[in-house]
């Protein structure tokens, strides 16, 4: 894929797989083209060249929300800030998808609100609102809404931005389980190389808007690259 805004190269030839059902960890410092890439999947950007093949349909050629909106159903996003809706109760925002997506009832919505909690450990906070909620619950809140409607794939936005050490591998838990109880496809794009070492099958490290180096998560650790040994180790 190719990405430019005015004379300013985002992406230059970046070249990516993720296999079905793998956790990929993408890596890279600020102006990499992280954020790019992960607008260019769920359709809030266009590439300037190249394709965004999703089961073999070329998204970036989508022009209507109607093309998009069975991709959008099979695909989960968390946001960088959970971004909850600070006026809803907590079952009210993971059910917020549902109501706008799917034909069930109340009692059945209920039910899946319910089941989503106790996924994440969290039974009976349906009443509680955001603010009431420390920032690692609002982020397994807003993961339980990101998987309510069963998505087959999660991209994940900085997944443990601003949150402590055992907080953070708590989210990186919950990543492995989605992917193992569920078969989830996973897209995590973090800095947080405690995350990555945790839930990566495999590692892109991003460099100047193309993929730097690629590979399982042992080649990560021990490639010679200097600018991801920097990136890791420091």
């Amino acid at each position: 894929m190719h990405k430019s805004f005015d004379d300013n190269l985002v992406l230059r030839g970046l070249d990516l797989a993720v296999d079905r059902g793998s956790t990929m960890v993408i890596l890279g410092s600020s102006g990499s083209g992280k954020s790019v890439l992960v607008s260019m999947l769920v359709g809030l950007l266009t590439p300037d060249r190249g394709e965004v093949l999703v089961d073999g349909a070329d998204v970036a050629r989508f022009e209507t929300q109607e093309e998009w909106r069975p991709i959008w159903l099979r695909t989960g996003f968390l946001f960088q800030g959970s971004a909850l809706f600070d006026s809803m109760t907590v079952g009210d925002n993971i059910a917020f998808p549902l109501r706008q997506h799917t034909d069930l009832d109340e009692a059945a919505v209920r039910e899946r609100v319910a089941r989503v909690l106790s996924w994440i450990d969290l039974e009976g906070i349906e009443e509680k609102m955001p603010s009431e909620l420390s920032g690692g619950m609002q982020k397994r809140v807003g993961l339980a809404r990101t998987i309510a409607l069963e998505p087959e794939i999660v991209i994940y936005d900085e997944p443990t931005t601003g949150l402590d050490p055992l907080t953070s591998d708590t989210i990186g838990e919950l990543i492995l389980r989605l992917q193992k109880e569920r078969g989830v496809t996973s897209i995590v794009v973090t800095h947080d190389v405690r995350c990555a070492f945790l839930v990566a099958n495999r590692v892109a490290m991003l460099d100047e808007g193309k993929v730097l180096v690629e590979g399982s998560l042992d080649e990560i650790k021990d490639s010679p690259v200097p600018k991801l040994r920097a990136f890791l180790y420091g």
